[in-house]
């Protein structure tokens, strides 16, 4: 599809603005793919939530959708204030007002099309909504389950406290979109102030295979990452990550969703 000097490749996942790639993470991708597929209609918070993260996933995803719009935006160069591209309704979610040509309409076809479909095959929607039940369900069973702790500000300077939670909000909105993972970040026993806590506690408690722990420490603004198996509290991967604060974040989301996925496969 292409809207303005954009131009968006959704199989393959890339935007590009008058050819030149723009670098979009995933969950702000999925958002662009939802909103750009309904030019002109709104599209409410509740609706782009059950589409990013099914009802397994514990997640912020207030904190999570507010990430990926603003992610977006400054991917388009887009501004709240005065939208090209990704219009607020207030108290109720968002609108995509540019002109989009390409699969939109095909898409919109399809959705009514679909629509029509299921009103007619009432009966077989019902066996195959019954057999998606269930194969969900033994899907959700293998997954693997994450706790995230709250980034631990370890510099000293209660500024960066900030910047401690947009890491740890930015992973588990990452690790989330893996559909091989139940992640859970919002529990309370997760963003308590200290770091070092009673790591098989968390796994028994909030039923967690697996914890990833990291501190924000000076004088290079270095994030050190811990993934770490509940049931013994063996560390399998860990890594220290540096970087400017301009793009601390991708490299901790990067870094920290490659480590945990190869340390899982190995």
């Amino acid at each position: 599809m292409r809207f303005g000097e954009f131009t968006v490749d959704l199989p393959a996942g890339e935007v590009r603005r008058n050819g030149t790639k723009v670098r979009l993470q995933e969950l702000p991708f999925r958002v662009l793919a939802e909103l750009a597929s309904r030019p002109g209609e709104v599209v409410t918070r509740e609706e782009l939530r059950a589409r990013l993260w099914d009802a397994s996933t514990f997640v912020d995803a207030e904190a999570g959708l507010n990430t990926a719009i603003a992610k977006l935006r400054e991917a388009l160069g887009d501004s709240a204030d005065a939208p090209r591209f990704v219009e607020t309704i207030p108290k109720r979610g968002y609108r995509f007002i540019a002109e989009v040509h390409g699969p939109s309409s095909t898409v919109r076809r399809s959705q009514r099309f679909m629509a029509v479909g299921f009103a007619v095959l009432g009966t077989l929607t019902i066996v195959a909504t019954v057999v998606a039940v269930v194969m969900m369900a033994r899907a959700q069973a293998a997954r693997t389950t994450i706790a995230v702790v709250l980034f631990h500000n370890e510099t000293g300077d209660p500024q960066l406290d900030r910047l401690a939670q947009q890491l740890t909000d930015a992973t588990v909105v990452a690790l989330a979109a893996n559909p091989k993972y139940a992640v859970i970040g919002n529990a309370a026993i997760l963003r308590t102030p200290r770091i070092f806590q009673d790591l098989k506690q968390i796994g028994e408690e909030l039923h967690a295979e697996y914890v990833l722990i990291a501190q924000l420490q000076n004088p290079d603004l270095t994030v050190r990452a811990h993934f770490i198996r509940t049931s013994d509290q063996t560390h399998l991967w860990a890594k220290g990550i540096a970087g400017a604060p301009a793009d601390l974040e991708a490299r901790v989301v990067e870094t920290v969703r490659d480590g945990i996925a190869a340390s899982l496969h190995k």
